[in-house]
């Protein structure tokens, strides 16, 4: 009985949408039958009168220009944008400067597969039966391994020169950085770079050159895995037991290459003068860039939490701007920040701002802007037409308002002529 009732139930909504459909067939033979009787008479009169030819011209080219002024178009847009954290993606072909000239570094530690090799002579409190090593080459076999450098004795380096120094970090085409932020109570960078694997990572692979100053440095290794002449040497040791050791190198220079996934975090001895440092190079293309906060939650439940990371900034678009507040999410033409970001094409200038976070100063190009609070319902947005590429604002604004008026009038004028003809006829 139930499924009967259900099926009743189910039966009188699919007539009424049946008789719906019906309805909506008629209409629309109708207003074509209607629109072409129109047509007819309107060619009638003006295969007749010259003067509604003109007119009818007229008429055409207003309608055209007052959809242009309404229709949205593609325009570049430029902002600037101060966040707490903020990501992108590498768009070029070639290999790009990244980072340069970070000084007066107390602690580098960095996270994922490498291969290291580290040449001095070695102090080392885990296994002093490396110490007559000249040189040590190590695998660090996971994504969670770590290696850190530090100054041995911060303390006695007063000068900013013995401490070590981040000469140049580049980026390879369609390496992702992502979790770029800097901490100002503990004065430190941090960024993960995320290459692509589908390149050869042998010819296009990242490589960082460090200088480690003129004192002797301590390094700590985790995760890693010894040469087998090594873990006979030491009766194969438990590589997890950390590594530590003290390295006094034959040369200031260290030049490791970077795993496709790695994690940065660099540590200063103290707060850099922001008015000269230039650590970030300008001009990078991009592509994905988003200032977000993505929390993910664990498999069973799938609640993943999108914060805004922005601070604070500015846009503008077709000689239109708009502030963006703290929190608020910055989106292209559809409200998705995450799949689909504003079409941001190219990070002209990046720059730490005190006690702010890191300024991002961009351009790309769009048809829409939009900003909000939530990024479901933007509460604002900038938006051009085709002709804002051509004209002012305030003259298409003119435009559109004298044309709208005139076709009104045109059509009024030519209706009543198609009247006239036809009752004299």
């Amino acid at each position: 009985m139930a499924s009967r009732q259900k099926t009743k139930r189910k039966f009188p909504n699919f007539i009424k949408i049946r008789q719906w459909l019906n309805f909506l067939k008629t209409y629309l033979v109708a207003f074509f039958v209607v629109s072409t009787s129109v047509l007819k008479r309107l060619l009638r009169i003006i295969s007749n009168h010259k003067n509604s030819l003109l007119v009818l011209l007229l008429l055409l080219l207003l309608t055209i220009v007052t959809f242009a002024a309404i229709v949205p178009g593609t325009h570049t847009f430029e902002g600037n944008i101060i966040s707490k954290k903020m990501s992108f993606t590498y768009n070029e072909e070639e290999s790009k400067l990244f980072l340069q000239n970070i000084s007066g570094i107390k602690e580098l530690e960095n996270y994922g597969r490498q291969t290291l090799t580290f040449t001095g002579d070695f102090n080392c409190k885990t296994w002093p039966k490396l110490n007559h090593l000249h040189s040590l080459t190590i695998d660090l076999k996971n994504n969670d391994s770590r290696w850190i450098i530090a100054p041995n004795n911060l303390h006695a380096t007063s000068d900013k020169n013995n401490l070590i120094t981040l000469e140049e970090l580049p980026l390879q085409p369609n390496t992702k950085v992502t979790e770029l932020s800097y901490d100002f109570l503990r004065t430190q960078l941090t960024f993960k770079l995320q290459s692509n694997s589908k390149l050869n990572l042998k010819n296009n692979q990242n490589r960082l050159k460090l200088d480690l100053g003129k004192q002797p440095f301590r390094v700590i290794l985790e995760g890693y895995e010894l040469p087998p002449n090594l873990k006979k040497l030491l009766n194969q040791p438990d590589k997890q037991t950390p590594l530590e050791c003290n390295v006094k190198p034959y040369n200031q220079q260290l030049n490791p290459n970077i795993a496709p996934n790695t994690k940065f975090y660099i540590t200063l001895a103290e707060a850099p003068k922001y008015e000269s440092e230039q650590w970030f190079r300008e001009k990078i293309e991009t592509k994905e860039v988003k200032f977000l906060n993505l929390d993910i939650s664990g498999k069973d439940f799938k609640q993943d939490l999108i914060n805004s990371t922005i601070v604070e900034g500015k846009i503008r678009m077709v000689g239109q701007e708009q502030e963006i507040k703290k929190n608020e999410f910055l989106m292209g033409d559809k409200p998705d920040p995450i799949k689909t970001p504003l079409n941001i094409k190219e990070i002209r200038h990046l720059e730490i701002v005190p006690k702010k976070g890191i300024e991002a100063r961009f351009s790309g190009k769009t048809k829409k802007i939009q900003i909000g609070i939530d990024p479901d319902f933007p509460v604002s947005q900038i938006q051009g037409s085709w002709l804002d590429g051509v004209l002012p604002r305030d003259a298409i604004i003119a435009l559109f308002s004298f044309g709208a008026a005139t076709v009104a009038n045109l059509l009024s004028w030519l209706f009543s002529n198609a009247s006239k003809s036809a009752s004299k006829s």
